[in-house]
């Protein structure tokens, strides 16, 4: 019977292996077992990767419709901010110039139009804000502005009323231009259409198609104008008659509470829906999280044992080569 040796060289190659093998075992077992994951995952899962793969999809999926909705519910609470401080203003200015329209002196007429120009002008800023420079409320055209400033507005007001010697009258020309397709839709509203229904969730939209062509803002600026224009002197001289432009002004800043907080419902209810698909969404996405974790987690108790076994091999190892390496002629000899 023959017998096959190996030579001093290639022992050595071949613990050289071994040890190398042992030590790529034993930090891929550490990091497992820090980790929890598997590191070479297409062996733990023995090369099927359609549930991994599927998974994996649906995961980006859903880390899409969280960019979404988190754009989504910064855009809709910055809205309903808006619309928030517009109504405190006209809600509370409504009702102050029927009271001055009541008592008809100059001096309460003057004061209550010149806090409506104040007004006007904060309501026109609020309605052109932007959020990272993008706009609110104009539409598509989402990096520009809304509508035009407010001492344009009141000038195009201004060239409307020229002639007008009443309220009636006045109030007229004013409801006449914020109404006509070429008054403030073409003049006044400078956005584009409204905005598509964003995706939020798997199959389900929210609309933020709110623009200041919506009868909500565009009814709000008409009664803060009626008002504002009695600051740039309409009617003057004529304490009645002003008087009575500031009543008409407040009845429409009353009656067009009814349209802005029929915005307001519909822009909540889009909060609302957002508010659910950012929940649903984590829900989700931490299900699909755990379910993954599940494919690609080893067993801390088989790791370790496999761990504790790596370390032991490599012991031996190194006694064995500390072993061979003190072997010598003399004691070959004997």
């Amino acid at each position: 019977m023959s017998m096959i040796s190996l030579g001093d060289l290639a022992q050595s190659f071949m613990l050289r292996r071994q040890n190398t093998d042992l030590k790529s075992d034993l930090q891929r077992l550490t990091t497992e077992m820090t980790t929890g994951q598997a590191t070479d995952v297409g062996r733990h899962i023995g090369g099927d990767y359609a549930p991994l793969a599927g998974i994996d999809a649906s995961l980006a999926r859903l880390q899409g419709y969280k960019s979404a909705t988190s754009e989504a519910g910064l855009l809709s609470g910055a809205m309903q901010t808006v619309l928030g401080a517009v109504e405190g203003m006209a809600s509370s200015l409504g009702p102050q110039l029927l009271a001055a329209s009541s008592a008809a002196t100059t001096t309460q007429i003057n004061a209550v139009g010149a806090d409506a120009r104040q007004k006007l002008g904060t309501a026109v800023a609020l309605y052109n804000t932007d959020i990272s420079g993008r706009a609110l409320f104009a539409g598509k055209s989402t990096d520009g502005r809304a509508t035009i400033d407010v001492d344009s507005l009141l000038a195009a007001l201004g060239t409307e009323i020229i002639g007008a010697t009443s309220a009636p009258d006045i109030e007229t020309r004013v409801t006449a231009w914020f109404n006509a397709p070429a008054g403030y839709a073409s003049l006044g509203y400078l956005g584009d259409d409204p905005l598509q229904p964003l995706a939020i969730a798997p199959g389900e939209t929210a609309d933020l198609g709110f623009t200041a062509a919506d009868p909500g803002i565009r009814d709000t600026l008409k009664g803060l104008a009626l008002a504002a224009l009695l600051d740039r002197g309409a009617l003057a001289g004529n304490i009645q008659a002003r008087a009575d432009l500031a009543r008409r002004a407040g009845e429409n800043l009353v009656n067009s509470q009814t349209s802005r907080a029929d915005m307001a419902a519909r822009l909540g209810t889009a909060e609302g829906q957002i508010s659910a698909a950012t929940s649903r969404n984590s829900a989700e996405t931490s299900a699909l999280q755990i379910a993954r974790n599940g494919i690609t987690d080893v067993d801390p108790y088989e790791t370790a044992s496999k761990l504790e076994a790596t370390r032991q091999q490599i012991e031996t190892l190194y006694a064995l080569t500390a072993r061979i390496s003190r072997l010598s002629l003399v004691d070959f000899l004997r």
